[in-house]
């Protein structure tokens, strides 16, 4: 229960507090999309008012088109935090009352502030996270000040720097950035995600046996790179909204595989949205693993058989209800498969690397984006380039296939290319089930 507490003689209906707030429609087509506004909540955690402070958060500004499903509220955090830190915690220190009263000095502590300060699980903040905090609160600032020039304490020149930059064309052109350098603490966090691929081969007969409801989603992320959000945006092929997976073969063989995460659609009819599409794209099965991908679609078909969904938005994977499984109910249902049979299997093993691999699952934490770290690794250890790379994993830059590609080297020396025996080890599986 939430429990609601004066602060320094404050009644919880007069204490305020920035906060986000986010909305989610859909249109007729059935794409869904989200609005976020930055309001004012009171001690109860109740929207006092709507500030309109959104408009002015840098995104899409200097276009004339913005797609309907665009929205900022992931950047609309880091404003809020500032206006706390600024007006709120130290707007009687600072003697600052509105947002045109904040000065360089004031947002240059609070970027200090947002870099040093400890987070709940002991780590620091990343590079990556104070640099998008910094440039989206001086874009906000810098908006306002051009709307509202003189009755701010900040403008332009003390918010930004221009940089001479070199184009594509080798010509220069001059750019500006914020003018503002925070010192931060630089922490090497160890990700768990490897999976060994004699590890794999016996991840997915098992999950098939015991969480079917998950099982062909793993494979999906495992065959196509999707992200965990993505995978359960995936339809079935008779879903309203047309075909999620769509085959197409030769001479009765599958050649090509499409999946189509063009738009993020309503799924349930309570609205409540299934996981995000970090790029809308059609994604495509990597060739070398169609004929498990066939098998493993096959498989969950024949276990949806006698499951109910809803109709109305065809999704491929749900819950106990049969409404379409969220990002959090496949995460947990990955971590109870992991903690409750996969991690017993590799111990059970008379393989000594399998039993070692076991027990780093007692120490660490495996989550579903560990298959589509093993879907790009297998695609390295086949002499993929960066182009590639960035194309079947479906990201927006190259960056992330860049530094597998510079760790290529341990990558071959520590983990093996999976083979065929992926869908031999699927047919198995298959005659054993009819068996039964």
């Amino acid at each position: 229960m939430l429990e609601i507490q004066e602060i320094q003689g404050i009644a919880p209906e007069k204490e305020q507090r920035y906060g986000v707030y986010s909305i989610q429609g859909t249109l007729e087509s059935g794409q869904s999309f989200t609005r976020s506004f930055i309001v004012l909540r009171n001690g109860y955690g109740m929207i006092d008012s709507f500030t309109g402070l959104e408009k002015y958060v840098a995104f899409y500004q200097f276009r004339t088109y913005k797609p309907i499903d665009s929205d900022p509220g992931s950047k609309l955090y880091y404003v809020t935090q500032m206006l706390n830190y600024i007006l709120v915690d130290h707007g009687e220190e600072y003697g600052v009352r509105h947002v045109f009263e904040i000065t360089r000095d004031m947002l240059e502590e609070f970027f200090y502030a947002y870099a040093l300060e400890v987070k709940e699980d002991g780590t620091h903040r990343s590079r990556d996270s104070i640099e998008v905090c910094i440039a989206t609160v001086v874009g906000f600032m810098g908006n306002l000040s051009w709307k509202y020039g003189g009755f701010m304490k900040v403008n332009h020149g003390l918010l930004y720097k221009e940089k001479l930059i070199y184009d594509r064309r080798g010509k220069q052109k001059k750019i500006s950035v914020p003018d503002f350098q925070v010192n931060g603490v630089n922490e090497i966090k160890y990700i768990f995600r490897d999976i060994p691929t004699k590890a794999f081969e016996i991840m997915i007969p098992l999950a098939f046996r015991y969480a079917p409801d998950i099982a062909f989603a793993m494979c999906i992320q495992a065959f196509a790179g999707l992200r965990p959000g993505e995978a359960c945006n995936v339809r079935r092929a008779d879903s309203p909204y047309g075909p999620g997976i769509t085959v197409t073969e030769i001479g009765g063989q599958a050649s090509k595989i499409e999946i189509d995460i063009r738009k993020e659609l309503k799924l349930r009819s309570d609205d409540v949205k299934v996981g995000d599409i970090k790029k809308e794209r059609t994604q495509y099965v990597y060739p070398m693993f169609i004929d498990a991908f066939m098998k493993a679609y096959e498989l969950h078909m024949k276990y949806m058989e006698n499951r109910k969904f809803e109709k109305d938005y065809g999704p491929m994977f749900v819950n106990k209800r049969g409404m379409a499984m969220t990002y959090k109910n496949y995460k947990e249902a990955f971590d109870r498969f992991v903690n409750e049979h996969f991690r017993q299997a590799l111990m059970d093993s008379e393989d000594p690397e399998l039993r070692i691999y076991g027990q780093l699952l007692y120490e660490n934490t495996l989550s579903p984006h560990a298959l589509r770290h093993w879907f790009t690794v297998q695609l390295v250890l086949r002499g993929e380039d960066i182009g590639n790379l960035q194309f079947w994993r479906g990201d927006k830059s190259p960056q992330s296939a860049f530094t597998y590609l510079q760790n290529k080297g341990d990558l071959n020396r520590e983990l093996s290319a999976a083979s065929s025996r992926l869908v031999e080890l699927l047919m198995n599986f298959m005659e054993g089930n009819d068996d039964e």
